[in-house]
């Protein structure tokens, strides 16, 4: 994120987040052209949503007006399904239970 500080009453604090190294490039770029010093900005980065307040966490992913929605998808999900429904959902335990006793010794574990 951008921190950059205010510059009197025409310009207010403000916060810039940037996705990647790129963005924020452009970012810096247009803060340039816009006259503002470099001293100015203060830059910090996250590692993951576990290092933000609650108040940047909905700044950048929970607000409507600046989170980014992506669509995922998986090819072959449909074939995964009914495996992740036996493995996850709550009625299936002794489906779970045949299954890790069938296929139990697939894994090899280090003790």
């Amino acid at each position: 994120s951008l921190d950059v500080a205010a510059e009197g009453k025409a310009r207010p604090r403000r916060k810039i987040y940037a996705l990647d190294s790129a963005e924020l490039e452009v970012s810096l770029d247009r803060l340039r052209l816009e006259g503002v010093k470099r001293e100015a900005v203060a830059i910090s980065r996250f590692k993951g949503l576990g290092e933000m307040n609650p108040e940047q966490l909905w700044e950048t992913t929970m607000s409507p007006d600046t989170r980014r929605l992506m669509r995922v998808g998986m090819p072959g999900s449909e074939v995964a399904r009914p495996v992740m429904n036996m493995l996850m959902a709550k009625g299936e335990s002794a489906g779970r239970r045949a299954w890790m006793e069938e296929n139990g010794a697939l894994v090899g574990a280090e003790l």
